[in-house]
């Protein structure tokens, strides 16, 4: 009955036995138990207290009155028990030993702080062994650990629990918490849990918070009245009503609700930090961290709220404030290990480079910083002197913008903990962190990444914060492209097939397509009709009246209704913008016919092709083929179809990139230049294409081109030798001193084969630019290196003449052979 939510059934079965004094402590307990999750305190206390006087003995009953005590408001004679037990186990601790007791006896001491390891040790697995299928040993082992926030130690004692009990919900919340980071996993565990207990408090309160931060309100609002009806006085159900109410503007209704999530216990300090992480979480870090604050002042130990209020203040800029938090929660918990990957980043921040610009504190890797940090800065300086006075926001400054080398040192900045694989940036309003291009699997923009991030500075804090999630991604997306037309999502035949689906949400409903989308392709379409949204508003009521939304937006105006403000309606804005967005999914590519073939057709595809001309997909998969049976001109005919139809294809290995695969194969430079030039002008990261076309403008000594090519590569690989050296020789060849300096200082950090050269490089480009203390010193390492280089020997007597100076000993040059 208590797992499969029959509460009410469950209490009169357990008082039925209680009151015939059957001797069995189980009895009282899950009486006590029923009256606690329906929220009848009074009735619960009565029932320990009488069940006391029978079982006084009973550790598991007593653990329990401490609870009964906290939620009737008797705080002190809650703690009064936890010491009437540790003296019980004190004075007679062999009677603790068996197997039965071990587990409450590891609950205690969790409670008490004792080391968690130890409890590990002695108590639970202990019990298993005493006992393999003692599941009770394995969940208590997950509780603890994601309390240390160990998903990797829960989810392995959780693998074994659910295989002893397959019927029990909590396993399968525990679950779904423990998997948090993988989406589609933790809600199948979710659903599961429900499944076997349609009432399980712990598992709707997930599955509310899971539609809160979707911003879905209304559906949160509904499985919170479906834990109302179990139990009107939970005070996490309570604190997430006040957490919402904030967000919406409504204030009143937020206090009246942390006074009932207060009611029963006064100094709860799980109700302001639930409140706080829920603010925290839609980036209303300073709220978020006054509530967490004000849970320390209820009880200054509470581990959840002292975590939380660090991650927000590091979070918020405040790094000094934010890692004295981590260094004192590290001194009296070493086992969390969120605050455990915390302090090991700071120690590696602690060797990153800081560079300060105005308006800005940038911190990078040192290696990176000497490569492309100047890059960094005049890149977040353009944005900055573009995006300001677009928006007109005055920006508390600096803006921190953190760049790392390793992707799991941006996740544990980031996230607090290891996972995060697909974000390149995240912003938090006065804080940027991003991956470096060394970090990612793949080639990405990393000016564009910082861009998008730059403009979530501008309009997070244009609107105090209060801006849903679609409409920050959208504007940056949107910027994204203003900026530069390689750069953001844009629209292809994939996304033209989801805008005429049910993939296409309408604005009110953006938001939510952040939130467990179903595939990653799901979440990338999320970012691109968010920006399409975007561009429909601009089109329909200008960059006026985009600017007027956020304004409205700052003040605390409810989102629908700031967004329904000019249309005049949520719901004509709704249709408005499905009409737009489809509309423009019809008019994409009007040539091409883009009916996807079945399997079945596509194995006769001549005769599908003979019936489908302009078949996108046909054409598509005569391509791969052709390619694949290195049929160059059959290859070249089926790209430049494709070409006709849909010319502006800005994928990396996508038709243009196939195009001029064909052209090669042909042996036709011209036209595998041109298709490669197209690449380029129309993919965002075309490292492969970049690297060809420098190679063919290098043999043709086309230094311009080779310097327009190599500025593109600095944008997506900057730590890489095929970037720097190109650029280089491009910068030597037109004569840009500043260029060729910072290329060869780049190689010069790369293990150089030959360094003795990249400094005879880097002193002539000096010595060209006028700066000879540089030059004699790069000519003297060059030297040092190779001592018998001419060159160098020769640039070194001009340095001399230059200064007007004899060299203090005679140098006799080396005769060339």
């Amino acid at each position: 009955m208590l797992r499969t939510g029959k509460y009410a059934e469950l209490i009169e079965l357990a008082k039925s036995q209680v009151d015939k004094r059957v001797w069995n402590e189980a009895w009282p307990r899950l009486l006590i138990e029923g009256y606690l999750i329906t929220g009848r305190i009074d009735d619960a206390r009565r029932a320990y207290e009488s069940a006391l006087e029978r079982f006084g003995d009973s550790l598991r009953l007593r653990l329990l009155g401490a609870k009964v005590l906290l939620w009737s408001n008797e705080a002190k004679k809650s703690e009064d028990q936890l010491h009437e037990i540790e003296s019980i186990i004190q004075r007679t601790p062999w009677r603790f030993s068996n197997r039965s007791d071990l587990v409450p006896l590891g609950e205690f001491f969790l409670m008490r702080g004792e080391d968690p390891k130890q409890v590990l040790k002695i108590c639970f697995d202990q019990a298993i062994k005493a006992d393999p299928k003692n599941v009770e040993s394995y969940v208590a082992t997950a509780r603890m650990a994601l309390d240390k926030n160990d998903a990797n130690v829960a989810s392995q004692s959780l693998k074994k629990a659910m295989e002893l009990d397959p019927n029990d919900p909590e396993i399968y919340f525990l679950a779904a918490r423990a998997w948090s980071t993988d989406g589609e996993k933790a809600t199948e565990y979710l659903k599961r849990s429900i499944e076997l207990n349609p009432k399980y408090v712990p598992s709707i309160l997930l599955a509310a918070e899971s539609r809160m931060n979707a911003e879905d309100y209304a559906a949160a609002s509904i499985l919170l009245d479906e834990i109302e009806r179990v139990n009107a006085l939970h005070p996490k159900m309570w604190a997430m009503r006040a957490a919402m109410a904030h967000l919406r503007g409504e204030f009143e209704i937020e206090g009246n609700a942390r006074r009932k999530g207060l009611e029963s216990w006064k100094l709860n300090p799980e109700v302001d930090y639930t409140i706080g992480k829920h603010l925290s979480l839609h980036y209303r870090f300073a709220e978020g961290v006054e509530y967490q604050r004000r849970a320390l002042t209820t009880d200054s130990k509470y581990a959840p709220a002292r975590t939380q209020l660090a991650q927000d203040l590091l979070r918020s800029g405040e790094d000094t404030a934010g890692w004295e938090m981590v260094d004192g929660i590290r001194q009296t918990d070493p086992y969390d290990v969120s605050i455990f990957n915390l302090k090991q980043l700071q120690s590696k921040l602690s060797k990153f480079t800081t560079i300060e610009a105005d308006g800005f504190v940038i911190r990078m890797d040192k290696s990176e910083a000497e490569v492309y940090g100047r890059d960094v800065v005049e890149l977040l300086q353009n944005a900055r002197e573009v995006l300001v006075p677009k928006y007109g926001v005055t920006l508390q400054e600096p803006i921190f913008v953190e760049i790392f080398p390793r992707q799991q040192e941006f996740a544990i900045r980031t996230f607090g903990m290891p996972g995060g694989q697909g974000f390149l940036g995240v912003c938090f309003g006065r804080l940027i962190t991003a991956n470096s291009p060394s970090a990612l699997q793949v080639d990405s923009n990393w000016k564009s990444v910082l861009w998008h991030e730059y403009c979530h500075v501008v309009t997070l804090q244009k609107t105090k914060n209060k801006m849903p999630r679609w409409l920050s991604e959208g504007i940056s997306v949107y910027e994204e492209r203003n900026r530069d037309s390689t750069w953001g999502e844009r629209l292809d035949p994939i996304y033209r097939d989801m805008l005429l689906s049910d993939d296409l949400v309408p604005i009110s409903k953006l938001s939510s397509a952040f939130q467990q989308p179903k595939s990653p392709l799901h979440l990338q379409f999320a970012y691109y009709s968010s920006s399409l949204a975007v561009e429909f508003w601009i089109e329909r009521w200008g960059v006026d009246g985009l600017r007027r939304l956020l304004e409205d937006l700052s003040v605390g105006m409810k989102a629908d209704e700031a967004l329904a403000r000019l249309p005049g309606s949520l719901d004509y804005l709704d249709a408005e913008f499905l009409e737009f967005a489809r509309t423009r999914a019809k008019s994409f590519a009007p040539k091409a016919d883009f009916t996807k073939p079945t399997p079945e057709e596509l194995q006769d595809l001549d005769s599908w092709m003979l019936s489908h001309p302009n078949s996108y997909w046909g054409l598509k998969k005569r391509l791969e083929k052709d390619i694949q049976a290195k049929e160059w001109a059959a290859a070249a005919r089926a790209a430049e179809s494709l070409v006709s139809l849909w010319p502006e294809d800005h994928s990396e290995n996508g038709i243009y990139s196939q195009l001029a695969s064909a052209y090669h194969g042909l042996e036709d430079p011209v036209k595998e230049y041109n298709a490669l030039r197209d690449l380029e002008r129309f993919s965002p990261a075309p490292r492969a294409g970049l690297l060809r076309l420098i190679e063919i403008d290098s043999k043709r000594n086309a230094w311009d081109s080779v310097a327009k090519w190599v500025d593109r590569m600095q944008g997506i690989q900057p730590m890489r030798n095929d970037t720097q050296s190109p650029r280089a020789v491009a910068a030597e060849k037109t004569l840009d001193n500043q260029i060729a300096i910072r290329a060869l200082e780049a190689l010069a950090t790369m293990d150089p084969v030959d360094p003795a050269n990249i400094f005879f490089r880097l002193a002539s480009a000096h010595h060209r630019s006028g700066d000879l203390p540089k030059a004699k010193r790069y000519c003297l390492m060059a030297l040092e290196e190779a001592s018998r280089y001419r060159e160098a020997l020769d640039l070194l007597l001009q340095l001399h003449a230059d200064h007007g100076q004899q060299p203090a000993v005679e140098l006799k040059l080396p005769t060339k052979p």
